[in-house]
């Protein structure tokens, strides 16, 4: 039997403090040894709305978090309503105008203010869930100092749930991981490829801020000095393409991040790198469009956009991580390929997976390998490189001559043999004779992962394709022992589906899309598969 999975969640108005607090309890949670998945949702406004912050946790396996929640607070009236189809006959709500009232208002005001709920939320939560109060309180402690009235709104919580919600109190078993050395870390997936790119040798980094991908660029420069690294915010998304070509001229491993109004304005200097030769990763962290879409949701509909990013005939490549871990290593990846073949690589994310955390081992104690780039760079003896954005010679120099030009594209295209056979292969999850076989790209893994692992059942298997572009010749034999096939997509349009068959003979039985902007989770995929 799959271990008990509970999830906790805290809800209300964008400045509250939602997301911060439910870190802070995420913190608690690892302290005790726990794994977890944490997902947030938020509206593109500064104060106001509605923003939540969820955790699903085990003591055993846990891949994604859950649409059914166990525990929920609500930091102002009228907010927790909006949950009520992830209520089971179970769930406890807390609020000032819940069935379990906690009143939040008289006790915050009683500690110094409003701002104080968030943390009176989790006291309460380390009551209920039986958590060990001494630990959770260094935690809090460490986090706001010795004289911060958090210390004292922490407790309070505590103290109103051990008088009035004792009935409630879950006997847990959870116990405090006392072996520090091989205690999880929570990681979102922006950081996550943030130490992807510094353990691989990444060296440049060039962004103009733009939700979801905005948390690598943050992260990255917290890390210049240390890591000796150049992180820059220029004054446009193309002005960061430009510099991070030519700050790979130049003989950096590059990389620029954003999401697809972005990108749109990077996509001449994707083929500028496609034609000058040129090793850029494009960190592509997409979300709903078209325009300015849904800047804070999710959404896999960038996919055909990045397959074909460029005009011309030049080669590319377009990797798709599932995982926080998987975004560490194919970030590793990225920059191994983009100086292996001088090609631009993009690497593909989404809101849900990059804004979304994972426990995992520290990641700053793993090594990447690396591999380095054969280019020619300036004032390197004997030798010399010209990076021209027009048709070229093999040395460089701009021609219109026929045969020459033939053999310009030819040599181009050529790499993309090679690249085939190293681009990450897909993944086959689960057993070769299973009946119905479930494709996906991306940020679904993470829940597929978990459905498949909450139904046990060895008629399903799921195979995670990784590279978009190119495409593995092989598909077709992953494919074909399978006799049903459902593709599972975070699009209204089924692009993945259009790009394998653009490439294979695929007809697969059945197609599950979802394109409200927000991701899939397991229960949800348990009813429709």
């Amino acid at each position: 039997m799959p271990s008990e999975v509970y999830t906790f969640k805290i809800v209300g108005p964008a400045g509250a403090g939602i997301k911060s607090s439910g870190v802070l309890f995420s913190q608690m949670l690892l302290a005790h040894g726990l794994n977890l998945r944490d997902y947030s949702e938020y509206p593109s406004l500064v104060r106001g709305g509605h923003n939540t912050y969820q955790v699903s946790f085990s003591a055993g396996e846990i891949l994604a978090p859950h649409y059914q929640v166990d525990l929920l607070f609500s930091l102002q009236t009228k907010h927790w309503q909006e949950h009520q189809p992830e209520f089971t006959d179970k769930t406890l709500v807390f609020g000032d105008d819940a069935a379990n009232v906690l009143p939040l208002k008289e006790l915050a005001t009683k500690v110094g203010g409003q701002l104080y709920a968030n943390t009176i939320c989790l006291g309460v939560a380390v009551f209920i869930l039986n958590l060990d109060l001494a630990t959770c309180t260094a935690i809090i402690k460490k986090q706001f100092g010795d004289d911060s009235p958090n210390n004292l709104a922490f407790i309070t919580g505590y103290d109103y749930a051990s008088s009035n919600f004792s009935n409630l109190k879950k006997e847990s078993s959870y116990t405090v991981n006392s072996k520090l050395e091989t205690a999880n870390y929570l990681y979102e997936g922006n950081d996550a490829f943030g130490w992807g790119f510094i353990q691989a040798g990444g060296n440049f980094y060039a962004a103009y801020p733009m939700t979801p991908s905005s948390g690598a660029l943050h992260f990255l420069a917290s890390k210049q000095e240390k890591y000796q690294i150049k992180v820059l915010h220029p004054e446009d998304e193309i002005a960061a393409a430009s510099l991070a070509a030519g700050a790979s001229f130049a003989g950096a491993r590059s990389a620029v991040g954003t999401s697809g109004g972005g990108f749109a304005l990077m996509v001449e200097n994707v083929s500028f790198c496609g034609a000058a030769e040129l090793g850029v990763v494009f960190f592509l962290v997409s979300r709903p469009g078209p325009a300015t879409g849904l800047p804070t949701w999710t959404g896999q509909g960038d996919l055909l956009f990045a397959v074909n990013a460029g005009h011309g005939e030049f080669t590319k490549i377009v990797i798709a991580p599932g995982t926080q871990q998987e975004l560490f290593e194919f970030a590793g990846t990225a920059l191994n390929l983009a100086a292996q073949f001088h090609v631009p690589v993009i690497l593909l994310s989404d809101k849900f997976l990059s804004e979304s955390g994972s426990s995992l081992p520290d990641l700053s104690q793993q090594k990447l390998n690396i591999i380095a780039s054969t280019k020619a760079i300036p004032g390197m003896p004997g030798q010399e490189f010209m990076a021209n954005s027009y048709e070229h010679d093999d040395d460089g120099f701009a021609t219109e001559d026929a045969a020459v030009i033939k053999k310009s594209v030819e040599k181009r295209l050529a790499q993309f043999e090679d690249i085939k056979k190293i681009v990450p292969h897909p993944i086959l999850h689960g057993p070769k004779t299973a009946k119905k076989l479930i494709v996906s790209f991306g940020s679904p893994t993470t829940t597929i992962l978990e459905t498949l692992r909450l139904l046990n059942n060895p008629d399903y298997a799921f195979l995670q394709i990784c590279s978009l572009w190119p495409l593995d010749p092989d598909l077709e034999k992953f494919l074909k022992p399978f006799p049903e096939i459902i593709v599972i997509e975070n699009d209204a349009t089924a692009q993945l589906t259009s790009l394998i068959k653009s490439q294979f003979d695929f007809h697969p039985t059945k197609t599950i899309l979802k394109y409200d902007g927000r991701p899939f989770f397991p229960e949800e995929l348990k009813k429709l598969l």
